[in-house]
């Protein structure tokens, strides 16, 4: 993994996440999941790691090896932090 978040801290209530992409299987980030359900938002101070260099990178995310569009970053106004707005269908998840 290229990238290692340096403000990552636990959450109490979290379990690790492995985000892979939905077409080349290819692994992604690795999360720290809130809470139960579909992952819908990625928040950006919860990756713990990623393959992809996510420190100054505005704009959508993609898989490395095989260009597929994951997911769209935008800043969210009610809880002051960036997100990534995941697309339905192009990403698979396992507990790790």
């Amino acid at each position: 993994m290229k990238y290692e978040n340096p403000y990552h801290r636990k959450v109490k209530g979290s379990y690790t996440m492995l985000v892979l992409c939905g077409r080349c299987k290819n692994e992604i980030v690795l999360y720290q999941k809130v809470g139960r359900g579909r992952l819908l938002r990625m928040y950006v101070d919860r990756i713990i790691r990623s393959s992809v260099d996510l420190s100054g990178k505005p704009g959508a995310l993609h898989c490395p090896n095989c260009n597929e569009l994951l997911a769209t970053r935008m800043a969210l106004k009610r809880k002051h932090t960036e997100a990534y707005v995941m697309v339905r269908g192009a990403y698979n998840t396992r507990w790790v």
